[in-house]
């Protein structure tokens, strides 16, 4: 039971679902428009009413203001019948004695009725169904009988119903009758005679709701017709706009998964769509979200297969020198390796370090207080301190910008991503060199350019001079454990991380030259 009760529920929360009900619930006008016939049908019943009663106090009145009103009625009628060109009326007249027979009859002037014009729109088989459908929401009923003929009079010697018995006493009378067909009804009004205080008759006017629900049984089908097609074209978009929106939603699901296996890993990733709406966008947004963990991943077990490969070397050589320190026993060849494996161990510490640096750049850009940092005042700083280290061997010529550069950063990201790079031109710079610092900006970037005359970049490592570990010296002039291959790939890290860039080039003339560029702040 709780099974079945889950599918329901499941089954009911389906977009698909609540699509369909709610196009259905737009074909529901149709509906109303049906409904609301049914009280635009009692008021035209009303207003009928009122018109035979308009129609009988006229014929009361022309009655009683004849001469000899008991002979000028059949008179009256025909000059009525004649007024009117003649033609047969639905409207039935007749005027009755006090003992309730009949004195004129404007059939008799006009024959019979016409036949009732065969009911289409009734007969119809979508009308039926509907009208079955529909039965129960009728609430206009009436408790009389069905006639047996056309007129509830039609095989009477005398009129004495109660609305002419009514009129007869002196007040007016209505009654509805429903016809043969058992949908309209036949609505009577009598109204009395007078002459002076006594009443010598009544003016009977009767007609027959038929005519107007023929109208209305027509209405009725069109609106119906308008229904059904409605449903089935609410059915349609339902399926079509379902289709765009759950079979996309369902793929998606399925990608997500199968896009990890057992353990955790990523196996796939998301397809992405080439669908211009928000599914798309979505699909769109996880395919890249998917491709960058994937990278991220790879990035993290290719940085764990660098720091171990990196790590190898310096351990090699600490447990080779160790080995010999056990073997010999000169003073002057321990020293030698006593040195070996302090070097080996400030490498590994600065390796460990720059290590430590990379992985906590990402989480500390995004979590950092940034502050408008002007870069004119800070590479003065830093080339003031520069200039008093490296006094003897390089030197470093300063071009700025008379005004302040602003950038929105921390100051501390910013000295290391500048003394870096210096620390890197310094380092490849012969004796006697020059690293020239420029820097400019406008309203939107600010770029520094740092050149040296060193032996520049080969052709194959420029793709490759911000990759971890990676250090290509051919003169080395620091001692080993000062080059770890992590500064250029911080310095990356950090420029990415504040939305600028940074590319390496060969100069014209020698050297290389490291361009920063910053949005401004």
């Amino acid at each position: 039971m709780k099974r079945i009760a889950n599918r329901i529920r499941r089954f009911l929360s389906r977009i698909s679902f609540r699509l369909m009900a709610f196009n259905l619930l737009l074909v529901f006008l149709p509906v109303a428009g049906i409904l609301y016939l049914g009280s635009y049908e009692q008021k035209l019943l009303g207003l009928q009413r009122r018109a035979l009663q308009e129609e009988a106090r006229l014929l009361a009145a022309a009655v009683a203001s004849a001469p000899v009103p008991g002979r000028a009625a059949q008179e009256i009628l025909l000059q009525r019948h004649r007024l009117r060109g003649n033609v047969t009326e639905s409207i039935r007249l007749r005027v009755i004695s006090p003992l309730g027979y009949i004195v004129a009859d404007s059939h008799s002037l006009s024959g019979p009725p016409p036949p009732q014009r065969a009911n289409r729109a009734k007969r119809n088989i979508l009308y039926r169904a509907g009208a079955y459908l529909l039965r129960p929401l009728h609430l206009s009923r009436t408790s009389e009988q069905p006639l047996a003929a056309g007129d509830y009079y039609e095989r009477s010697h005398r009129l004495l119903g109660a609305e002419v018995r009514s009129a007869l006493q002196g007040d007016s009378g209505a009654v509805e009758r429903i016809s043969p067909d058992r949908r309209s009804v036949t609505v009577y009004v009598a109204e009395p005679i007078r002459v002076g205080d006594d009443v010598i008759g009544a003016a009977l006017a009767s007609q027959s709701t038929f005519p107007i629900l023929l109208d209305l049984y027509t209405v009725r089908l069109g609106i119906l017709r308008i229904f059904i097609i409605s449903v089935i074209v609410a059915i349609i978009l339902s399926w079509l706009v379902a289709t765009t929106i759950v079979r996309p939603l369902r793929r998606l699901r399925l990608e997500a998964g199968a896009i990890l296996d057992r353990r955790g890993r990523l196996r796939g990733r998301f397809r992405g769509s080439r669908k211009h709406d928000e599914i798309g966008d979505l699909s769109r947004a996880l395919e890249r979200l998917t491709r960058r963990l994937d990278e991220h991943v790879r990035f993290i077990e290719s940085f764990a297969a660098d720091v171990s490969h990196e790590f190898k070397n310096p351990l090699a050589s600490i447990r080779t020198a160790t080995e010999m320190l056990a073997e010999v026993d000169e003073q002057e060849q321990r020293k030698r390796f006593l040195r070996m494996v302090e070097l080996e161990i400030a490498r590994m510490e600065s390796l460990l370090a720059g290590v430590r640096e990379i992985t906590m750049i990402d989480a500390q850009l995004t979590t950092e207080v940034r502050t408008r940092v002007d870069v004119r005042g800070l590479l003065e700083r830093i080339v003031d301190g520069f200039r008093m280290r490296e006094r003897a061997s390089v030197s470093i010529a300063l071009a700025l910008p008379p005004g302040p550069c602003e950038v929105n950063a921390s100051e501390d990201r910013l000295i290391q991503v500048f003394v870096n790079v210096l620390e890197n031109a310094i380092s490849f710079s012969p004796a006697g060199g020059v690293v020239t610092i420029t820097a400019s900006c406008d309203a939107s970037m600010i770029v520094t350019t740092i050149a040296d005359q060193g032996s520049g970049i080969a052709g194959a490592d420029l793709p490759r001079v911000f990759d971890r570990f990676f250090t290509h010296r051919p003169e080395p002039t620091r001692p080993r454990a000062s080059h770890t291959g992590l500064g250029l790939a911080i310095v990356k890290a950090i420029v990415d991380g504040y939305g600028g860039s940074i590319t390496p080039s060969n100069n014209a003339g020698g050297g290389a030259t490291f361009e920063i560029r910053l949005p401004a702040a």
